[in-house]
């Protein structure tokens, strides 16, 4: 056997030139202008999170790192995705298309065509989607690679990672386009050594990572310069370089700015054509800290306020279900209660209490509770459904003749937590009453995803606890509050007669609303 085919076996640098490896497009491998990738092609550090920009060509050095390790380390590796059809396109766009342009692989692999795994060698590399609850189970493996984790299902990004346990390797890679800080991969690069690609300016020599403040102009034409002298970068070369050296994670972050086939033209162009957002995400490959993909304590606690809700209007109870009962209650001056309950009395009961009260409702997670309650009140409890009207784009659609209203998911979610974050959304309390009911805000993020046919896509996920029942209940109690808030009333002193009429217990002296002081 020739040398270099048995270094290739434990150095995947000579596997790559010796074989003459291409691309899915059948392109030789390109590192003169993706040097910065040779480091994370020879990187097999056990776990690992690289916060990166699109279009680096990360995919194809994923498949070729899984596949390497699958025939010569003989690992099982779970290789997910965000859906099935991501899946199908992956494999179908990227995995069969490099094994069809190397001879080596088309040796390892029996099963070229398929689409959920590839068995190469004695090994498997089971392609999986993170939206099917049975994505996760029964898939045992040696090596876990999650690509786009920020646009994953994250409890089932948790369940693939539980697959690791009875792995003597137990490896875990994760790799995305990054969305909000402290989500998704960025949850990872925060404990990582965060390794960032220094380039050294060939006139002064100062070594420096690139930002945005390293495009200069000269002549009104923008190019990459030094921050220390201003002279023209050459981008070809550079190093990693560690910030912190007692870390576990191998991390890496990967800017567009490193690219040195992308001028500093091309970036402002993007600048230009995409939101603040999109470019922080998809150019700079960094999280986006902005009050729209996230709702921070800040943001939640400037709408508390101690004065005391005049419940003088229609009360509207938005109530998720599935584990307890959660319910939270408010009106057009805001949000006065919340509580979780483990079945329908107390609904029932605040039904009762306000003869004008509406309750929209989650009509999946209980199939049964929630349309005997409809049939109990009738034209006063809805069942919503999520989903979109690709027609005219309406955010509710209301039909009384079944009792149901159909809302947009995402949408919905925005407008609350952009009511938030201008602060339009009063909460009667103070923090320590409302502590339980914010810390499952918190925990959601949102992210985007370009579209080569449309605008782009977002998408609000869950936190890591899978809790998150409040805010859909605050979604529902907002579905009803757009139909049915009441408009003309003023706002009436907290000791008004006017609340003996609903049997209201008025709070003396103006004192804060105590959300679970409300005995139906």
């Amino acid at each position: 056997m020739e040398l270099w085919k048995e270094a290739a076996k434990h150095q995947i640098y000579v596997f790559l030139k010796g074989y003459q490896i291409t691309n899915d497009q059948g392109q030789p491998l390109d590192f003169r202008d993706h040097q910065y990738l040779v480091d994370i092609y020879e990187d097999f550090a056990p776990k690992q999170s690289i916060l990166k920009c699109a279009q680096v060509g990360f995919s194809t050095m994923a498949n070729i790192k899984a596949m390497w390790l699958a025939k010569y380390k003989g690992m099982d590796i779970i290789y997910s995705l965000p859906s099935a059809s991501d899946i199908k396109d992956f494999v179908s766009g990227k995995t069969n298309r490099l094994i069809a342009h190397n001879a080596v692989f088309q040796t390892w692999t029996a099963d070229k065509d398929s689409i959920e795994q590839k068995r190469v060698g004695d090994n498997v590399i089971y392609f999986k989607g993170t939206w099917t609850e049975r994505a996760a189970i029964a898939t045992p493996a040696d090596l876990y690679i999650s690509d786009e984790t920020d646009r994953s299902k994250e409890e089932i990004v948790m369940q693939f990672q539980s697959r690791l346990q009875h792995s003597k390797y137990g490896w875990a890679w994760y790799f995305s386009n990054p969305s909000a800080p402290g989500h998704g991969v960025d949850k990872f690069w925060q404990v990582s050594d965060q390794k960032h690609w220094f380039i050294k300016c060939q006139s002064c020599n100062e070594w420096q990572f690139l930002t945005m403040q390293n495009i200069m102009y000269r002549d009104n034409v923008p190019y990459y310069g030094c921050m220390k002298c201003k002279k023209e970068i050459e981008r070809q070369r550079g190093k990693w370089v560690r910030k912190y050296q007692d870390r576990d994670i191998s991390g890496y972050w990967i800017s567009l700015l490193i690219a040195p086939t992308k001028s500093a033209q091309y970036v402002l162009d993007k600048k230009k054509e995409m939101t603040e957002e999109q470019f922080t995400n998809f150019v700079l490959g960094q999280p986006y800290v902005g009050k729209g993909n996230v709702l921070t304590r800040q943001m939640f606690l400037q709408n508390l306020t101690e004065r005391v809700n005049p419940q003088d209007a229609r009360p509207i109870i938005g109530v998720d279900t599935g584990i307890g009962i959660n319910l939270v209650m408010g009106n057009k001056y805001g949000t006065f209660y919340y509580n979780k309950t483990e079945d329908y009395t107390e609904v029932r009961n605040l039904m009762k209490r306000w003869s004008k009260a509406i309750c929209v409702i989650d009509q999946g997670g209980d199939i049964i509770g929630p349309r005997k309650l409809r049939e109990e009140f009738p034209n006063r409890v809805f069942l919503c459904f999520f989903g979109r009207d690709r027609k005219n784009d309406e955010l509710i659609r209301w039909n009384d003749e079944d009792g149901t209203v159909v809302a947009d998911r995402n949408k919905m979610l925005q407008l609350v937590v952009d009511e938030f974050a201008e602060k339009r959304m009063p909460v009667y309390g103070t923090e320590k009453d409302w502590y339980d009911y914010m810390i499952e805000w918190l925990g959601m993020y949102r992210t985007v995803e370009l579209s080569d046919v449309g605008p782009p896509v977002f998408e609000w996920h869950k936190p890591s606890t899978g809790r998150c029942d409040y805010p859909f209940a605050q979604v529902y109690l907002r579905i009803g509050l757009d139909r049915f808030m009441e408009t003309a009333s003023s706002f009436h002193s907290p000791t008004d007669n006017s609340f003996a009429q609903e049997g209201i217990d008025v709070l003396p002296n103006n004192t804060a609303f105590v959300p679970k002081v409300l005995s139906p």
